[in-house]
């Protein structure tokens, strides 16, 4: 009589139909010697990170990168990520495997065993990725059976806490690395934002400075004006970015405008002031040939965006300008000075406001321009 046993975590099992070598050679699981238990232990621990977005999220959490090799120095990384996001992983020599989230990742994560799940979105689909896939165990957050989150511990309570409440937010004194670290538990928590270069970006890149006549090794302010469409009330005023590139322009920098298609209102209004020494960088670059723009520069402005953190992964000085989001979640890993609204509703987390003279319009140009000559 035929043992009909069905070995279900064999990882040659599709789930839905009979595998490969019982299709083909009528071997049954009891018989087979190609069975291979997805959870076997292997000499690499296999972590899986899920960050789906934003794209600058995505970017700053890379900084764990430096923390789990110095933990699992063998370990074997894949990265879930919204797949308009995947580029900004690319060439990441951290990252063995990135899967863009599409229909086929739950097959990913039933085909496959994890070791260790990292979760820190609170977004429903993220955390019900952590949920089903096959792992020991969950650091960050996932799901029960009843949906209720759980945390990993008690940092990752607190930052549920904070996701949860402004008035939490707002209060907070540590930086996102602080508490991702933590929540890790990571060997510190100041680890670099990584963004990796690639050789023809920088070509390219070195190419638009020929191009513009700008001089090799000039100090170069980058400005990067827009915000999103998502944020809107973390613009700063029109009138600061041009009165700040006249300021620069007239001591004989060059200022150089950053930004996507989303920016091209804002770079557009500043290059109509034709003010001598300001071009901008294009806003159809790839986002490798945004971050080689950016590495061009000696110092970037820009507020809370994916500008900030690319800036700070790349090791330049920033300026940072702060209203609806929190100034202390910023890690600025002390090249830069933060600027923050004058208003006591400051980190409000709103993206509309009633008040006419919302709190990036406290901030002035003079502010701006004494932090940034300390770097150029």
């Amino acid at each position: 009589m035929k043992n009909f046993t069905v070995n279900t975590d064999c990882s040659n099992y599709p789930l839905d139909r009979p595998c490969f070598y019982q299709k083909n050679s009528g071997i049954l699981c009891n018989q087979c010697n190609h069975y291979k238990k997805i959870s076997n232990s292997q000499e690499n621990k296999r972590i899986l990170i899920i960050k789906l977005g934003a794209m600058g999220d995505v970017l700053r959490t890379t900084f764990l990168l430096w923390g789990l090799k110095e933990l699992y120095p063998e370990s074997i990384i894949s990265w879930i990520v919204d797949g308009k996001n995947v580029a900004v992983l690319e060439n990441n020599t951290f990252i063995d495997n990135i899967v863009a989230n599409d229909e086929n990742t739950p097959k990913f994560l039933i085909d496959n065993y994890f070791d260790v799940v990292i979760n820190l979105d609170l977004a429903f689909e993220s955390l019900s990725l952590a949920k089903l896939s096959n792992k020991a165990k969950v650091l960050g957050f996932t799901l029960d059976d009843n949906r209720n989150i759980v945390a990993s511990n008690q940092f990752a309570q607190e930052w549920l806490k904070m996701s949860a409440y402004d008035e939490l937010k707002k209060s907070n004194l540590f930086t996102y690395q602080h508490w991702m670290a933590q929540i890790v538990s990571l060997p510190k928590g100041n680890y670099e934002i990584i963004v990796p270069l690639q050789k023809e970006a920088q070509e390219k890149a070195l190419n638009f400075l020929n191009s513009n006549n700008i001089p090799l090794g000039k100090k170069i302010l980058g400005i990067n004006p827009g915000a999103g469409k998502r944020w809107n009330l973390k613009k700063w005023t029109l009138e600061g970015f041009i009165e700040t590139a006249k300021y620069f322009s007239q001591k004989g920098n060059t200022v150089l405008l950053l930004g996507g298609t989303q920016d091209e209102k804002e770079i557009n209004a500043i290059l109509k002031e034709n003010i001598p020494n300001v071009i901008s960088a294009g806003t159809n670059n790839t986002i490798a040939d945004f971050f080689a723009k950016i590495s061009l520069c000696n110092t970037v402005l820009c507020g809370d965006t994916m500008a900030l953190h690319a800036a700070l992964g790349l090791k330049k000085n920033v300026v940072a300008l702060f209203g609806p989001t929190s100034i202390n979640e910023i890690e600025i890993y002390s090249r830069g000075i933060k600027i923050q609204g004058k208003k006591d509703c400051v980190t409000c987390y709103r993206q509309e406001c009633y008040l006419e003279n919302n709190c990036m319009k406290t901030i002035k140009p003079k502010e701006v321009i004494e932090a940034i000559e300390q770097y150029i």
